[in-house]
């Protein structure tokens, strides 16, 4: 007789060698021998399993192995013995269930943390990458880098000293030329200054001869026959003269050229000499340039060496946890048939929750009983209500209901409260004035009244509370025109007006101080927009629908409360609309997972919701065959959890087969 189904047996077989060796462990041998071999004989040989000691701690606390001990039964009522096989079966699947979650919690957190291993690896490689990027850009510039600035300074240095050479040796030529030319000026001013002195002898010596004649006739004769001579002589005198005092001017400029030569020439020597040193640093500077950059270059190649090591490190570390991810997600594969984990969860100590329904009236299901009562088993908070559909007795209705299903009153938060809410609270209760024209007729309870005017015509139909008017309805002509809906203290909270064929055309809300906040405008039977206004009257704006002033209101409750997780209904298409903005602040609840797993997926799918409440532990397991990541997963068990694991139940199939 086969218990398993021949698809099971892999996670079978792991699960049965924990379960083997939590039995022995916990079980004394002696006095349980029947149990153990009965939990041996109902699993098969076990396969290869991961190790434990190769697993991180389990995150989640073991549940101790359950002995499995036949209880006591009336051998009259049972005197075959299956009674006792199967609560032994049903002890059974409790410890496989708990081995299972276990075995599949270690080896997914073995799995996450050779991921975390991976993504450390990766991004080390990552950073080497970029340094070694890094040092490759700076040895590629250090190659490029040619020092130009100091080369072109170096040459501009060079041409300069060229022109400064050419420069000297141009003034030192004119140094040389202006010094003959004083020399050649001397010599004639020399030359000039013997031929002065020949003619004044000359002159001298006609002069004493004229002097010596004593014969006037001789004299004359004299005169007139070295006339000429004397002409000349003056001539030349006269020449002589002028040509000495230019070369006296000449002699003075080139000596103030030669002055000004010799200056200049002292000063390019002097710019001569400031090119060389400047030459002699721009040199040094180059070769102090080209070793720093060697020894920049040789450090780079060592950093580059160092860092191709690293990097080929992280590559071979990068294969192995490869291998060992694939390793251990074939594992999982193989035992649970999955690729993600479905966890327990636990609720947060500093979250408050809340539960998200659209029309409690409508929700009063079995399931949202669980929810609460789940809450208040795990919440360290209390647990809030919260509605957007009017109910001006909801805060009584939440009470009530809360009471019979033995559950703590919530806190309750709805949209039209939350509006209608003004301070001071100065409204008075609606009372209806005695008046000698109407005549009034109360119904056998005396919760309704009947109000006609003198024409017995009908004007009002007033239903009462206990201590106040709950709705007043008015008649034009037998027909509802209108009706006044008040809150649990008498105070005015709505009225809805009605047309001609008695459909409502107006919606009005109101504080409960008197000043309208809400109208809601219909049109074929439709909501047409809606409209807002403070607490002067004014219109501060408009919304389209319902859902449109649910989805503003919902999202400026979710800010003013950041430490708020609200619980709902993933169809719920306002908690849908606000899953992009607030999904980590979110618990959807899918109550029919098994039933509905098409459903459940395209919802997965739509929103990044990572964690979430089931009906109960099937729901649970469901998951990890639609999942497409892992998920955080709790149940509220709103059905009946006590059934064996799918593994350990015997099919139709299975049954012929024996």
């Amino acid at each position: 007789m086969r218990l398993f189904k021949s698809k099971d047996k892999s996670e079978h077989s792991a699960l049965t060698t924990l379960l083997s060796s939590n039995q022995q462990e916990s079980d004394d041998p002696d006095t349980h021998s029947t149990d153990t071999s009965t939990a041996t004989a109902v699993a098969p040989a076990p396969t290869e399993a991961p190790q434990a000691a190769d697993l991180p701690v389990n995150t989640a606390p073991a549940a101790p192995a359950t002995p499995v001990a036949a209880p006591v039964t009336d051998d009259s009522a049972d005197t075959t013995g299956i009674a006792p096989l199967k609560q032994q079966m049903k002890d059974l699947a409790k410890q496989y269930q708990s081995l299972r979650e276990q075995l599949q919690t270690k080896m997914f957190a073995r799995r996450d943390a050779i991921k975390q291993q991976l993504r450390e690896i990766s991004a080390n490689e990552k950073r080497i990458n970029k340094q070694l990027a890094a040092i490759e850009a700076e040895q590629k510039q250090l190659t490029g880098t040619n020092d130009a600035d100091l080369t072109a300074q170096q040459d501009q240095l060079s041409h300069e000293k060229d022109t400064l050479q050419k420069q000297i040796a141009n003034l030192e030529q004119q140094v040389a030329n202006i010094k003959k030319s004083i020399s050649e000026n001397d010599d004639a001013i020399a030359q000039n200054k013997q031929a002065q002195e020949q003619n004044e002898a000359k002159n001298a010596e006609l002069a004493k001869e004229i002097k010596d004649e004593a014969d006037l006739v001789a004299v004359v004769q004299l005169i007139e026959k070295n006339k000429d001579q004397v002409f000349s002589l003056r001539q030349q005198h006269d020449q002589l003269t002028k040509e000495a005092t230019a070369f006296q001017e000449k002699g003075a400029r080139l000596n103030d050229e030669l002055t000004n030569t010799q200056d200049s020439l002292n000063e390019t020597n002097h710019k001569m000499d400031a090119n060389t040193k400047d030459s002699r640093q721009v040199v040094q500077r180059l070769e102090q340039a080209k070793r720093e950059r060697h020894a920049q270059l040789n450090a780079l190649k060592t950093r580059q060496k160092e860092a191709t090591q690293q990097q080929q490190d992280i590559q071979t570390q990068y294969a192995a946890q490869q291998k060992a991810l694939a390793a251990i997600q074939d594992d999982i594969q193989h035992v649970f048939n999955t690729d993600h984990l479905i966890r327990l969860f636990q609720l947060q100590k500093d979250h408050q929750y809340g539960v998200l329904t659209p029309d409690f009236s409508r929700d009063e299901s079995s399931d949202m009983v669980a929810i609460f009562r789940y809450l208040e088993d795990h919440a360290q908070q209390p647990a809030i209500f919260i509605s957007y559909a009017y109910d001006p007795h909801l805060a009584n209705h939440v009470q009530d209901w809360a009471v019979k299903n033995q559950l703590h009153t919530p806190t309750v938060f709805n949209l039209f409260t939350e509006l209608q809410k003004s301070a001071p609270n100065t409204a008075q209760q609606m009372t209806i004035p005695d008046n000698d024209h109407w005549r009034s007729e109360w119904n056998k309870d005396r919760s309704a009244r009947d109000i006609y005017d003198g024409n017995k015509r009908l004007m009002h139909v007033v239903y009462q509370d206990t201590d106040h008017i709950a709705r007043i309805d008015y008649y034009s002509e037998n027909k509802l025109s209108k009706r006044s809906e008040f809150n649990e203290h008498g105070q005015l909270s709505r009225t809805l007006t009605y047309s001609e064929d008695g459909n409502v055309q107006q919606i009005d809300y109101y504080r409960i101080e008197g000043t309208l906040v809400l109208s809601f405008h219909y049109v074929d039977k439709q909501v047409d927009n809606i409209q807002m206004f403070d607490t002067n009257g004014l219109l501060y704006t408009v919304f389209n629908d319902l859902d449109d002033l649910a989805y503003w209101w919902l999202k400026a409750f979710w800010k003013q409360h950041p430490e708020l997780m609200v619980i709902g209904r993933p169809e719920d298409t306002i908690f849908q609309q606000l899953a992009p903005d607030f999904v980590s602040q979110q618990l959807p609840y899918f109550p029919h997972v098994t039933s509905t797993p098409d459903a459940v997926q395209k919802q997965l799918k739509q929103h990044r919701w990572n964690q979430m409440l089931v009906a109960t532990p099937t729901d649970q397991q469901a998951l990890s065959k639609i999942a497409d990541r892992d998920l955080a997963v709790d149940y509220v068990a709103t059905a009946d959890a006590d059934t064996l694991p799918q593994a350990l139940t015997l099919t139709a199939t299975d049954q012929e087969a024996q």
